[in-house]
């Protein structure tokens, strides 16, 4: 029987008769030199045959490099993606607690501490008899007006802190935001001082 392409193909996909596979094992076998000659005509389809299965392995083979790489860029940018907008979220939450927790009042009034420690005082505006080295917090979230007693008047904006003293028999407000932060300036607080009026 000649050993043709078509009898070598069934006998590689198992569909051969048993009288195929007869012969093509013992041409496998033979060592006889003609057996293993080809007609050219033969020859060449089985090369072309060969060529089309590689190419075709070929692309087969770039599709799935293709679709790795694309599965592998949707594992690794997903849980990124998913990462950075929990990031995103946690900082938007961050800053809206952060807003409402200084924004929120801690208090309606001022916390003045002197040598005597801290009193809070209710209310928008106030006249005090002070000497000394004062600390005044402004601890609500509207501006507020001290009076001294000498008629000097001052602003305070809400959530920040001042120090108020006496130089002379005249009176100061300096903002903690324009004093040195590595000083400890509630350290030189001394002196007394006295709520004389509410003027609202």
């Amino acid at each position: 029987m000649e050993i043709t392409p078509a009898i070598l193909q069934r006998y590689n996909t198992g569909t051969a008769t048993d009288a195929e596979v007869q012969a093509v094992e013992t041409w496998l076998t033979s060592t006889d030199t003609e057996a293993y000659s080809l007609d050219p005509d033969d020859l060449a389809e089985m090369r072309s045959v060969v060529w089309d299965n590689l190419l075709e392995q070929a692309i087969d083979e770039q599709r799935n490099i293709r679709s790795i790489r694309t599965s592998k860029s949707k594992v690794i940018y997903l849980p990124l993606a998913a990462a950075m907008l929990v990031l995103l979220v946690g900082v938007v939450v961050f800053q809206k607690l952060n807003w409402t927790v200084s924004a929120g009042p801690v208090s309606e009034g001022l916390l003045i501490t002197s040598a005597q420690g801290p009193i809070e005082v209710l209310g928008d505006e106030f006249k005090v008899q002070f000497s000394g080295y004062l600390q005044v917090v402004n601890r609500s979230n509207q501006t507020k007006s001290i009076e001294c007693t000498n008629g000097e008047q001052y602003t305070l904006d809400p959530g920040e802190t001042y120090y108020l003293e006496t130089i002379d028999g005249k009176h100061y407000l300096i903002a903690e935001r324009h004093l040195s932060p590595e000083d400890n300036y509630l350290r030189f607080v001394k002196g007394d001082v006295e709520v004389v009026a509410k003027t609202i």
